[in-house]
């Protein structure tokens, strides 16, 4: 049961490319061009590079869980709902771009 989470990564054609273990529940998910965005039963927000799953920043605490993620249009920012009913909006961009 060590490796109870996981993520994978499926070509179009259903070919299997990379998969990753994972510490927490994924409860909410969003897919950019570059990026997956995932949300946690564990209060956690991870932002992973879609070509091989590893984590492209630090997972930012959130302190409650994570019911919902979205990056906006422009991919400047990400929306993040938490159960407490709560929306979050954390800059996406270079410290200069936020």
């Amino acid at each position: 049961l060590q490796d109870k989470f996981a993520l994978h990564l499926y070509s179009v054609n259903g070919k299997h490319l990379s998969s990753t273990p994972l510490d927490e529940q994924v409860t909410a998910m969003c897919v950019t061009e570059d990026f997956v965005v995932l949300g946690t039963m564990q209060c956690g927000l991870e932002i992973r590079d879609l070509q091989n799953l590893q984590a492209a920043v630090p997972p930012v605490p959130m302190r409650v869980p994570v019911h919902s993620v979205s990056v906006t249009k422009e991919k400047s920012h990400i929306l993040v709902g938490l159960e407490d009913g709560k929306l979050i909006v954390v800059g996406a961009g270079q410290p200069a771009e936020v």
